[in-house]
Parts: C-alpha cells; structure tokens; sequence
C-alpha cells in the first residue's frame, strides 16, 4: 500500500490549481503516481511534486498527460494559463515579501457632541473619520 497522498491547496495559486487538477484526473482514471509517471515519461517523484506545486511541469508534459489522461487538452490550457499569470507578475524584491509596520496614534480632543459642519464633511470624502465620544468627564 502506497503511503496517504499530501493535502493539496488548489485555492494558494495557479501552480497549486494545476497540481489538484492533475492528481483529480489521475485519481478518476485509477492511475498510481508510478503507473502514470511511466506512461509520461516522467519520473514518479517529478510527478508527485508537481501535484504538490513544488515543480513546475514543462507544457510538454501536460500535454503527454492529457493525452494519457484523456482530459481534452484541460492540462494544457490550464498550464498556459498559470505560465501566462506568472509571467505577467512583477517580479518581487525583498521589501514587498516583508510587511510594513505603521504606528498608529490617536488622541481625543472632545467629549461630547460637536458640529464638524458640511464643510469637512465635503473635503473628507472617504478619507479619515472624527469620532466623538458621547458623555463623559474631562481630564
């Protein structure tokens, strides 16, 4: 008995998409990842990390496992569409991986109700909001 299958996470990207797609449509056929692998000419290891989006496959390979699957050319298309997205995708520095940390402060500077007028309702079209504190004691 072969060992259980990883969990796949189609919705993470295109490349996660395409490897759920392609062990979806080798499991329906009832192919082993070794009985398609040599079907393909691909190794099982390649095959299997290309379910799990470790590996990109060549639009060769999908091609050869369309046509071992009988899946219409879905691989394909799918394939050209991930290699499509990623290529039009800028490529990204160090910075934008990394999270901007912004300090946030606020202050209150009345207690109770204040007339801020149409005036700076007009200016602040979605932008930053007052909020006054109903009540209370001043400090």
């Amino acid at each position: 008995m072969g060992q259980r299958p990883a969990e796949l996470t189609p919705q993470a990207s295109g490349r996660h998409f395409l490897g759920a797609e392609l062990r979806c449509w080798r499991q329906q056929r009832g192919l082993s990842l070794a009985r398609l692998a040599a079907r393909v000419y691909l190794s099982p290891d390649l095959l299997g990390r290309m379910e799990k989006a470790e590996r990109t496959a060549s639009l060769d390979a999908m091609i050869r496992c369309d046509e071992v699957l009988e899946t219409g050319g879905a691989l394909a298309r799918l394939w050209r569409f991930v290699n499509h997205q990623t290529a039009t995708l800028p490529a990204r520095s160090a910075s934008a991986t990394t999270p901007t940390r912004i300090r946030v402060t606020t202050e209150i500077v009345a207690v109770g109700s204040v007339d801020l007028g149409p005036a700076l309702h007009e200016t602040n079209r979605g932008g930053a909001r007052l909020y006054v504190l109903p009540g209370g004691r001043e400090r």
